[in-house]
């Protein structure tokens, strides 16, 4: 199992006057709106630091005033929440909340997008439950990498792994790049946000649900896995990639015009008792 330092992939979140968060509703029932005036005048903008950007490429969106203060908090005299969400992506951000002990706010913060596409970034502020202001910005994803964050072309090793996250998500994804025999490789791992209320168990089983759905996305359905009539994986596997296999046992393979793709169950390479959990391993196909 890898044990490197984790280096994430996120801008410096700009906070002030934190406190505990409060549950706001902010689905209301009217489909149109006008902004409020006052915040109109106030120039409140969501913006994004470019308007094109590669798959895992950092986009840094700010939440702006005309005047550029770092001060926000003449927003609590006409807003109690500002919420920020991107088009075709669940979840969303509370990045303003007006509460007793004082407002919080974050007003710069760094997105990953997982997949391309034309996203819009949009915030939406409410006042007594009902939507009174609302901004957006447009933001063009492309993919020009050959195995999601990573080129073959010019590979290099990153030493520490990288996380890259998504911030309406709850999870973070872990790349490592790396050489074998002077062969490339990339694993990529999960990582959850918080997961004190899950055993060890349930985790890697949503690791592994969360994995292979997102290759299943990129890449749809595995060329070959468990239980499908492919039961010597681990021959498939050797057959066709460079990276030692270890005490791992594969558990679907892709293969790719670019990539060789495997989700692993991960164990020691000393110890194959000892289950460390799902991975994704990877390589180019050539």
């Amino acid at each position: 199992m890898h044990k490197k330092i984790l280096a994430l992939s996120v801008a410096g979140l700009l906070l002030f006057s934190c406190s505990e968060t409060e549950i706001i509703d902010t689905n209301p029932t009217e489909t149109q709106i006008k902004n409020d005036p006052n915040l109109t005048d106030l120039g409140l903008k969501i913006t994004a630091d470019k308007s094109s950007a590669n798959i895992f490429e950092g986009v840094i969106f700010k939440l702006t005033q005309k005047n550029q203060s770092i001060y926000f908090g003449a927003l609590a005299n006409y807003l109690d929440v500002i919420v920020f969400r991107i088009s075709n992506t669940e979840g969303e951000k509370v990045i303003f909340q007006k509460l007793p002990n004082g407002n919080s706010a974050t007003i710069s913060f760094n997105h990953n997008f997982y997949y391309p596409g034309n996203y819009t970034a949009i915030i939406e502020g409410f006042k007594d439950g009902k939507k009174i202001y609302s901004d957006q910005t447009s933001v063009n994803v492309s993919d020009n990498n050959d195995f999601l964050a990573v080129n073959w072309n010019g590979f290099i090793s990153t030493g520490p792994s990288v996380g890259y996250t998504n911030t309406l998500q709850k999870n973070t994804l872990v790349f490592y790049n790396g050489f074998e025999d002077q062969h490339p490789f990339v694993t990529v791992t999960n990582m959850w946000d918080t997961m004190q209320s899950y055993s060890d168990s349930q985790i890697k089983q949503m690791d592994k649900e969360y994995l292979y759905n997102y290759l299943v996305k990129y890449y749809s359905n595995p060329t070959y896995s468990e239980g499908n009539g492919n039961t010597d994986l681990k021959s498939i596997y050797t057959q066709n990639f460079k990276k030692s296999i270890k005490n791992d046992i594969p558990v679907n393979i892709w293969i790719t015009a670019k990539n060789k793709i495997a989700l692993m169950k991960q164990h020691s390479a000393t110890d194959p008792s000892s289950f460390y959990g799902y991975i994704i391993t990877a390589e180019p196909n050539n």
